[in-house]
């Protein structure tokens, strides 16, 4: 009454075999089907929306530490050059002291999300506010330092004038009380002050003359980044969440309200691109360039990739500014947009690009620290430029499965464009045109270990656990039908055997013979 274990056996041996298989298949496939399903997951955790990882992270209040450096231009021949007459143009001699490093607390107000339906993306508008702490101890030097650098009260109102007064007697009677202020002030082109109180706050004769009569009353303090700290400053943006649309993530759609800027000459250079720079759309291609948009620029950038790069372990992507963005109209056709009139000096030659326009007619002239990429046009009419790709170049690197930025080293330089000035008598004296550098600065930021072990458990360790049991699935399915074929061929040559030993052709499933007896391995085998 054993023929049943006969069928149980071979049951056993097919289902064995039929288990394995589907395990085999299941291990092929699981490698896909999770990649399918944590890409779905990883898109929902970079959106700009409460409750995601990247939210709470560093969108709405930033937890890396970002510091912001500044490298400032002391003026070391002033008497020289403030005795330059017409003919006899003197360059300043320049060193570079710092850097003064400030920690830079950043952090979102006024967050509000708008109203939308599923055929638009949803966006989100927020103000972006900064306060900024010295850190003496990533510092060479002190806020009490002092430094000797271009008078840009008297370098920058000119051009303001210009922007605010159409050419007649308006204007001359401005130049005319310009001039006297000046006098009675005893107001130089290069003056001397402490290097806190030139970044973030002080009180110029000139300066306080000026409102006493501009506007009575009004505070006349200021400093080069008074504005920016404390969040006096408005910088407010509208993005997309990426929350439906993931390659839209944290795409800038308006600043300060305009979705395009009225600053430049052309439909293109209005245009904002790409994101702020501290994070981007997840899943990058590093075939593409990335863009983002620096307000102190007012204009969009782009970088691209130059190579992989590790950050506290974690591989990222090395996007770096390339030179064409200073590149002059000449050289580059789409900068021609970026420039009022293609037969300026700035605008015949490589290296900056004036941004007079946004800033209400002041020559500001913003480049790369040292003009790097710049033609020679610049670091010919100044001694102290010493350009160095390493050091002064634009770098981002980001992780390119989530798109947020693991490290960065935004370096930007400020400089004043001075030409001869017949209407302001301390700056007729100068017969050169040239970029006059007031400072640079490095705003830098990298993954710190906490957030890299986090990146790790997100980015590897997922991805290790499921490749380990993917592995072990495949191992498993392929024991499982090695084994039914083993049983199935050691059958297979017992039955034959059998065979061949005597004249029946079935194998008597569960009986014995005490006057016969059978090998061991033929009994309980199957029919074949």
């Amino acid at each position: 009454m054993k023929a049943s274990g006969c069928c149980g056996k071979k049951c056993q041996i097919i289902s064995s075999g039929l288990i394995g298989a589907v395990l085999v298949v299941l291990g092929g496939i699981l490698m896909t089907v999770f990649n399918i399903l944590y890409d779905h997951v990883l898109s929902k955790q970079v959106a700009v929306v409460p409750g995601t990882v990247m939210y709470n992270l560093n969108w709405y209040d930033v937890k890396t530490p970002v510091y912001r450096s500044f490298y400032l231009f002391n003026v070391t021949n002033k008497e020289e050059f403030l005795a330059q007459r017409p003919g006899r143009y003197v360059k300043p001699v320049l060193q570079e002291i710092g850097p003064y490093t400030y920690r830079e607390f950043l952090a979102k107000d006024n967050i509000q999300y708008l109203e939308f339906n599923k055929t638009y993306p949803e966006q989100v508008y927020y103000r972006q506010t900064a306060i900024f702490t010295f850190d003496q101890e990533r510092s060479n030097g002190s806020e009490s330092d002092v430094v000797t650098t271009l008078n840009f009260i008297i370098a920058l109102l000119p051009g303001l004038i210009d922007h605010i007064f159409e050419e007649g007697p308006a204007r001359d009677a401005v130049y005319t009380v310009f001039n006297k202020l000046i006098r009675d002030t005893d107001s130089e082109i290069l003056f001397t002050m402490p290097v806190g109180e030139y970044l973030f706050g002080f009180q110029d004769p000139l300066l306080t003359a000026l409102l006493n009569i501009i506007a009575p009353g009004s505070d006349d303090v200021f400093g080069l980044f008074l504005l920016t700290n404390q969040s006096r400053g408005w910088r407010d943006y509208q993005v997309y969440t990426g929350r439906h649309f993931p390659d839209l993530n944290n795409e800038i759609t308006k600043y300060k309200n305009m979705s395009e800027l009225p600053y430049w000459f052309g439909e293109t250079c209005n245009m904002i691109n790409g994101t702020d720079g501290t994070m981007t759309h997840p899943f990058m291609d590093k075939s593409k360039p990335t863009y983002f948009f620096i307000d102190e620029m007012c204009r969009s950038l782009h970088a691209v990739y130059e190579s992989d790069f590790t950050v506290e372990g974690i591989k990222g992507w090395k996007y770096s500014v390339p030179p064409e963005i200073f590149q002059s109209p000449l050289i580059n056709e789409d900068n021609s947009c970026f420039c009022a009139d293609l037969n300026h000096t700035v605008c015949q030659h490589s290296g900056a690009i004036l941004v007079s326009s946004c800033y209400f007619g002041v020559p500001l002239l913003v480049s790369l620290p040292h003009f790097l990429y710049e033609d020679g046009f610049y670091s010919d009419k100044l001694v102290g430029m010493n350009p160095n790709k390493e050091l002064h170049e634009m770098v981002l690197v980001y992780e390119p499965t989530t798109g947020m930025i693991i490290k960065t080293e935004s370096r930007i330089q400020l400089n004043i464009y001075m030409t001869p000035n017949k209407k302001v008598k301390v700056l007729n004296q100068i017969q050169e045109e040239f970029g006059f550098p007031l400072l640079w600065l490095n705003e830098n930021a990298v993954l710190q270990p906490s957030e890299a072990l986090w990146f790790s458990k997100l980015l590897y360790k997922v991805d290790d656990v499921v490749i380990l049991l993917q592995v072990l699935i495949c191992v498993l399915g392929a024991a499982l039908m090695l084994l039914s074929l083993f049983c199935y061929l050691r059958c297979r040559k017992a039955y034959k055997t059998t065979k061949r030993a005597g004249s029946r052709k079935t194998l008597i499933i569960g009986q014995y013979n005490k006057d016969a007896e059978l090998p061991t391995v033929t009994q309980n085998c199957v029919k074949f």
